[in-house]
């Protein structure tokens, strides 16, 4: 294969830009198309080609749109960057390959149910023997609170079942502020608070075909309003392989995050993003390029060899792009635009 055609959606977003960001940085001989719904949406001008497509929501419109772009681009891979594509992309992968045969990197409708629940990423950790914060549904355990609260103590988080990030979690430390966060509402999760004494971490595996882990990388980080600004690298070689093993055992494809604290020096993964993450960027500048790994393992069939991780610390700082006026008014008149040769 003399390049390989790549295709990014959702490419404004944080993980769309890091992902098309990390791919002009490889080797490989490729194109880079990328498509979104916004025409000021950074990923469309750092592309080779952008396209703009309607929402998501609009499935039948979207999926047309798309294929018509894969097959007249040729596209051989796709990464999903946008969270809110990912139920979308599941659903439609099958039709999509069949259609174009082009590989769709994105989850089953299995895997994303057990990773945008929490309560579902508590059973699945239980179920297989894995660490896991205690965790009370609300309001269908609501008669559980007071024995849950005795084994566990206060504080205690309280936090949406669906979601990502810091938005609409609490430390909960009384009854008093316990009730006034549940009284009315549902799809609540009440969780053992894992403490912060050892900081954070988030651990990267990506994964081919049946689970098949190709990378791996664990990076303590700092958070900001729930986003990742600093993360370190250092030898966390057994946070890294036991989430290997968690990975073995969901069989997500392609990059996969656990977001875990240690308790008991052991680690507690309360998190599961099965996506690209707002650490794809740093991840690619310690070594690990996981769009590239893919590409190489599953497009390519390449061997992926042991990764050569650098020890040493990332500070994310938001870089500020100059887009020729014209480029944006094109693809606000004709969708489309070409800035530099694929």
């Amino acid at each position: 294969m003399n390049k390989i055609n790549v295709l990014i959606s959702g490419s404004g977003s944080l993980y769309g830009t890091a992902v098309i960001q990390a791919l002009l940085k490889s080797t490989l001989a490729l194109k880079l198309v990328a498509c979104d719904m916004n025409p000021w949406a950074l990923g469309l001008h750092l592309a080779h080609l952008g396209y703009i497509v309607p929402p998501a929501q609009q499935e039948k419109r979207y999926l047309t749109e798309l294929i018509n772009i894969i097959n007249k681009e040729g596209i051989h891979a796709i990464f999903v960057a946008s969270s809110k594509e990912l139920d979308f992309f599941s659903s439609y992968k099958a039709e999509i390959e069949e259609k174009t045969g082009a590989k769709v990197f994105t989850n089953s409708p299995e895997v994303l149910k057990i990773c945008s629940d929490k309560w579902h990423t508590v059973s699945f950790l239980k179920e297989h023997g894995f660490y896991y914060p205690k965790s009370l549904r609300y309001p269908e355990d609501r008669e559980q609170i007071g024995t849950f609260i005795k084994e566990t103590e206060f504080p205690i988080i309280v936090k949406p079942r669906r979601g990502t990030g810091s938005q609409n979690i609490y430390i909960v430390n009384n009854f008093s502020k316990l009730r006034s966060l549940v009284t009315g509402k549902k799809d609540l999760l009440l969780q053992q608070y894992l403490p912060n004494d050892q900081g954070e971490f988030t651990t990267g595996i990506c994964t081919g075909a049946e689970g098949r882990v190709l990378s791996g990388i664990t990076l303590k980080r700092h958070l900001q309003d729930g986003m990742t600004m600093s993360a370190m690298s250092g030898d966390f070689t057994a946070i890294t392989d036991y989430c290997k093993q968690v990975a073995q055992a969901l069989k997500p494809y392609g990059p996969c995050n656990f977001q875990l604290r240690i308790l008991n020096k052991m680690p507690y993964i309360f998190e599961i993003n099965p996506r690209f993450s707002s650490t794809t960027g740093m991840r690619t500048l310690l070594g690990v390029n996981e769009a590239e790994i893919l590409l190489r393992a599953e497009i390519l069939g390449e061997e992926i060899p042991k990764e050569k991780i650098l020890k040493c610390s990332v500070i994310r700082q938001y870089s500020d792009y100059v887009v020729p006026t014209e480029q944006i008014l094109q693809l606000e008149r004709d969708n489309y635009c070409i800035n530099r040769p694929g």
